[in-house]
């Protein structure tokens, strides 16, 4: 095939995925509520309807963002093979300071405590050095993250919740997240997290409940 009609047939193939699982549920989600803004009027029977047409297309969006996320990542997975892990390793060494492990209860501890990511650069760097520190122990971790006063900006989020799966699924024998509540006036909105601790040691608590189960399985 001519490189201009590939190209052209990549743009098409595009379109139409966009159109499918963006453009459309988000038209039809912005009807639906129009609808109910400028209606008042509607009998529970059609706001009920509206509602569960418009969480049907939020449904659809959030797979179009996963499959989205997938195949972009899955490129740049593929384009990051043949680095050097250790000058990978050179280059993140500090993360590597943010990353403890402690053999005795098989936990990693990953602390993302008064940190800002920026970026989704930042994430990525972050991440390459967590898989390469676990990597190179050869097994799966209970893991801790540490997130107090970690901040996350818009254009980190999709690379963040990206990486954070990866590991979980890749590496992880359990994953809990805490924050320090004693340093926080007004915490209803983190403690409304059901996966969310107040503090290390209820976090470490939790991964000991995990490893009991685990074992009595």
């Amino acid at each position: 095939m001519p490189q201009e009609a590939h190209n052209a047939h990549l743009t098409l193939a595009l379109n139409t995925t966009l159109e499918r699982e963006f453009v459309s549920p988000l038209t039809s989600i912005r009807g639906a509520l129009e609808i109910m803004r400028d209606f008042p009027d509607l009998s529970n029977e059609e706001r009920s309807r509206f509602l569960k047409n418009a969480l049907q297309d939020c449904a659809r969006l959030e797979l179009g963002v996963e499959h989205l996320t997938s195949t972009v990542y899955a490129a740049v997975d593929s384009q990051n093979q043949g680095q050097s892990k250790a000058t990978q390793a050179a280059s993140d060494s500090s993360y590597a300071d943010r990353i403890q492990f402690f053999e005795e209860l098989q936990v990693v501890e990953i602390d993302f405590s008064d940190f800002v990511f920026t970026s989704s650069k930042m994430v990525n760097d972050f991440y390459d050095q967590l898989d390469l520190s676990i990597e190179s122990t050869g097994q799966q971790w209970y893991i801790v993250v540490n997130y107090h006063n970690c901040r996350i900006w818009p254009e980190a989020w999709v690379s963040f919740a990206h990486r954070g799966k990866k590991v979980n699924v890749s590496y992880s024998l359990g994953t809990v997240r805490y924050y320090d509540a004693s340093a926080i006036d007004d915490d209803s909105t983190l403690l409304s997290d059901p996966e969310l601790f107040s503090s290390r040691d209820q976090a470490l608590a939790h991964i000991e409940a995990l490893r009991k189960s685990n074992r009595g399985q």
